[in-house]
């Protein structure tokens, strides 16, 4: 496993001149290079910059050499495009064939399922930071800072982050989607993906452009949304016709979409009923024809639309995203954008020990399925992938990679579903010491 996210490394930054803002930076030559930074980031632990790089230097090689300070490494950093975290990420899911249909990943009846969603990201409370999300001072209070709107697709059945953005202060969730949509083309087989949303994407040309992708969607409509278009369907799972007249046709900003859809008097979809464990009615619109998924496989994907939920949870509690080193724009996108690897490495790492897991007490003759501990993956990899990374023996690599399987299934957990935990707004942010008001 570990040749696959220190070639996508590798081959990301080839040349990695694309990626450097000034193109006066980072010579070859020099004791810490563009590749050295690019490790740094995406293995720091999340502590300061200072004490992750001396910690960092310690696993160097040739770490006797190294001695940079925390203004060296903030003004360096500057220089550095963020989109090479993301590339690195696209490519590491190339490296394990993601982009490919395999029998290595977890599907529902041949289908990916991804879900899309957006969240508000916690940002630290300076001018200079506000004025880059714009971020208004009449949206501050005591109790919540400044935020931002991030975005992203997450392949829910195998907890990869396939795309994410980070956005402006309430920057539209249907606007960064349609990027997220456009970034992934490619990572993943289209045709063979089940995309998932929940209500803040009701629009007809979010819809017609799902279906332009070639792929497959159940989304949740709002109650309100097409009330006579859904009196017309006379069961709880059947043919939805959506007029594509007059305004709705006018109101794409995609005007080679509009273009397109132009000759179209309506979209022909699917409308399944379905009744929440609340007891509350909700109404799933989808483009997949029956033969494909029956009323029950349409209720339960939308329901392993929780994933992401469940990713953004760890994202910012166990992986602490929204934990930053910096005081602008582009360190802040530095940061997220860089854990999208660690992410995946998790998750890779996570679905690899649950079979060996299970095969361990299969062959003892336990029946019960059993999960490894999350927490203690993350620990585990936050203390061992930087040294693999940066001393890629056969030895050191061999050596740590059995630590890591011992001490994960040591004392695993009983893979029982829990209830969703609602949404609390929160009444203090985590980071309080980069967050105070100013």
């Amino acid at each position: 496993m570990f040749t696959f996210y220190l070639s996508a490394i590798d081959k990301t930054i080839l040349d990695y001149s694309e990626f450097i803002i000034n193109k006066n930076k980072f010579s070859r030559n020099r004791k810490f290079s563009f590749d050295d930074f690019v490790k740094f980031f995406c293995f720091r632990r999340g502590t300061t910059n200072q004490d992750d790089f001396d910690k960092f230097a310690e696993n160097m090689l040739n770490s006797d050499e190294v001695d940079l300070t925390r203004q060296d490494i903030s003004q360096q950093r500057t220089y550095i495009n963020p989109i090479v975290f993301k590339e690195i990420n696209k490519q590491y899911l190339r490296e394990i064939n993601y982009n490919k249909n395999s029998p290595l990943f977890n599907t529902f009846k041949g289908f990916r399922i991804c879900a899309g969603d957006g969240s508000d990201f916690e940002l630290p409370n300076f001018p200079d930071i506000k004025k880059e999300f714009n971020v208004p001072e009449k949206s501050l209070t005591k109790k919540i800072g400044p935020t931002a709107k991030f975005s992203a697709i997450i392949d829910t059945l195998n907890g990869f982050i396939l795309d994410g953005i980070i956005g402006d202060h309430k920057e539209s969730e249907q606007k960064l989607m349609y990027q997220n949509l456009e970034n992934i083309k490619g990572i993943t087989p289209l045709k063979s993906t089940i995309f998932v949303f929940d209500r803040g994407y009701n629009s007809m040309e979010f819809f017609a452009n799902l279906i332009d992708m070639n792929t497959y969607f159940v989304v949740r409509l709002i109650n309100k949304f097409y009330k006579k278009e859904k009196l017309k369907v006379k069961s709880n799972d059947g043919e939805i016709k959506l007029s594509l007249k007059g305004q709705r046709i006018k109101r794409f900003k995609n005007k080679e979409l509009q273009e397109k859809f132009s000759d179209e008097t309506e979209l022909t979809l699917r409308l399944t009923t379905i009744k929440l464990e609340n007891g509350e009615i909700e109404h799933l619109l989808s483009n997949i024809p029956k033969n494909i998924m029956n009323t029950d496989d349409i209720s339960y994907i939308y329901h392993l639309r929780w994933g992401i939920e469940t990713n953004y949870n760890t994202l910012k509690n166990r992986e602490y995203i929204e934990n930053y080193s910096g005081k602008r724009r582009i360190t802040i996108e530095q940061d997220i954008y860089s854990k999208f690897l660690r992410h995946n490495i998790f998750h890779h790492y996570k679905n690899y020990l649950n079979i060996i897991l299970n095969n361990i007490k299969r062959k003892k003759g336990i029946t019960t399925k059993y999960k490894i501990d999350q927490a203690n993956l993350i620990r585990k990899l936050n203390d061992y992938l930087p040294i693999m990374i940066l001393n890629p023996t056969q030895k050191i690599i061999r050596t740590y990679t059995k630590k890591i399987i011992k001490k994960c299934i040591k004392a695993p957990n009983k893979d029982e579903p829990h209830p969703p935990t609602p949404r609390n707004n929160k009444l203090k942010r985590k980071f309080n010491i980069n967050y105070s008001l100013m």
